[in-house]
């Protein structure tokens, strides 16, 4: 019954994951305005989640429809589908992006008008190439140990010695979880900190430097709470999976599957986050379903607020970066 329970409750949070960040992607691609540096971001953020719902999905629900060939064949059809394999390559691409989020915003939110450490779209790309890169690799271990078990009927990873086995989860545990959440914490409260409790001693902050702050809080708050559950999903999730090494009993029978529950609802949540705390997302989300809406998305008083001169000469002419 519980099997049955968490099957179910899995397969609902893979189609709102689908759904939500296909709809992050697309409100990102359709609107101009929304094509930055940090957009690109959540669109590879979106994407990563995408990927380990897509791969999650044959592992923990669609296999159970099917009777999973033996053999060599088997086998690869493991290593690449039904382990659930490519699922943790967006799951670490996930983990580095938010991560790259965070610097984004330190810099952006900290660092002086025009500085050169802010992301520009080429920068982004090898960034983005560099997440799936070192996902890939990271991943790779756990490719190469999996194999098809015919006493089980199951994907297992075959690791030659136990030790090994631990050494991997635990490895995902400091690299992907312990260290990222240490560097966020520490960069997002000096942004915190900047943005809510410092004081500006000098003179009133003019009309458009306020709309450019109020939106830099609203996207900091999305992304600082994005990577407030990331930190509660993946700490417990993979607790559980380096423990169930030692004890495969000790969480129960299920304890893998409860895991991958735990980092499903962290991808699907994202898209949910955007729309209830960033203005500008919940604004085109709604246009996209209300032809009437489409003229407020444009001229609302926040697009206003911050739209820049074109005058290069003015020094405000750079706080473009502080948009998004």
């Amino acid at each position: 019954m519980s099997d049955v329970a968490l099957t179910v409750i899995l397969t609902l949070l893979i189609i709102a994951n689908i759904i939500g960040n296909c709809l992050v992607c697309f409100v990102i691609k359709t609107n101009q305005d929304m094509r930055t540096p940090i957009n690109y971001l959540l669109v590879n953020l979106a994407i990563s989640d995408i990927t380990f719902a897509a791969f999650v999905a044959p592992n923990h629900v669609l296999k159970k429809l099917f009777t999973h060939p033996d053999g060599a064949l088997g086998s690869n059809i493991c290593k690449f589908l039904t382990s659930g394999n490519m699922a943790w390559v967006g799951a670490a691409s996930s983990s580095v992006t938010l991560v790259v989020i965070a610097i984004e915003r330190y810099y952006t939110v900290m660092c002086p008008i025009g500085s050169r450490r802010k992301l520009n779209k080429r920068v982004v790309k090898i960034i983005i190439c560099g997440c799936w890169i070192f996902a890939l690799a990271l991943n790779s271990p756990m490719i190469s140990v999996t194999t098809f078990d015919d006493e089980s009927g199951d994907c297992k990873w075959d690791w030659p010695e136990q030790w090994m086995g631990v050494a991997n989860e635990t490895t995902w545990l400091v690299l992907l979880a312990c260290i990222p959440l240490t560097i966020m914490t520490g960069l997002y409260s000096s942004v915190v900190h900047s943005l809510w409790f410092k004081r500006n001693d000098d003179q009133e902050l003019a009309y458009r430097q306020k709309g450019v702050l109020r939106v830099r809080k609203r996207v900091t708050l999305s992304v600082i709470t994005v990577s407030a559950i990331f930190g509660i999903c993946w700490i417990t999730g993979l607790l559980i999976y380096v423990l169930s090494y030692y004890d495969v009993h000790m969480f129960g029978e299920a304890s893998y599957a409860i895991s991958d529950t735990l980092f499903m609802f962290n991808s699907a949540v994202n898209p949910l986050v955007y729309s209830l705390l960033n203005d500008r997302f919940k604004r085109k989300i709604k246009a996209m379903f209300c032809s009437r809406c489409t003229s407020r998305v444009h001229t609302s008083s926040e697009s206003a607020s911050i739209e820049l001169p074109k005058n290069p000469s003015r020094n405000n002419n750079t706080a473009a970066g502080y948009i998004d």
